[in-house]
């Protein structure tokens, strides 16, 4: 096991925790907005579900598996789909798990080479913005970066309902 490797599943397996602990107690406002133009819990999830398209996972194991050269992301979408609308907790959470576990399945036999290497374009839409990405930005940004900005977002939708 790489160093690298086994921080990536560490962080991962905090975040998938940190997740599920900010989650609970959560089932009756997931769709609660403290402000209409705020995004509820459902938006916020989906959001980190979907994004990259695809979700990071996918898109992980298809740069690793050497079929993904490029992919789309389009920043400040919901992803919230009349499917995913309807879901109730149990739902919500099973698509997490199935993230989480595409992630941790990716990362079970990665190499440092993997991670440095492996470059692909990422066609940043909704800015304009195309660069050339590897493993280790895509985890360290599109991952890490990105859920934690979001993470903090539940924290204060809890806060806003009392329930910190």
């Amino acid at each position: 096991m790489t160093n690298l490797r086994e921080h990536y599943l560490e962080t991962t397996r905090a975040i998938r925790a940190e997740l599920s602990d900010l989650l609970e107690g959560m089932d009756y406002c997931l769709d609660w907005k403290a402000e209409p133009t705020e995004w509820c819990v459902r938006e916020v999830v989906y959001h980190l579900l979907g994004t990259p398209t695809g979700g990071i996972h996918s898109v992980l194991q298809g740069i690793l598996s050497g079929e993904l050269t490029e992919y789309e992301l389009w920043a400040n979408q919901s992803n919230i789909t009349p499917d995913r609308q309807a879901k109730d907790m149990n739902g919500v959470l099973g698509d997490i798990e199935v993230l989480f576990q595409g992630l941790e399945q990716a990362l079970d036999s990665v190499t440092d080479d993997d991670l440095s290497g492996k470059p692909v374009v990422a066609h940043i839409r909704s800015r304009g913005i195309y660069e050339e990405r590897n493993v280790d930005v895509l985890l360290e940004r599109g991952f890490f970066w990105h859920w934690r900005e979001h993470l903090n977002q539940i924290v204060e939708l809890r806060a806003s309902l009392g329930l910190s």
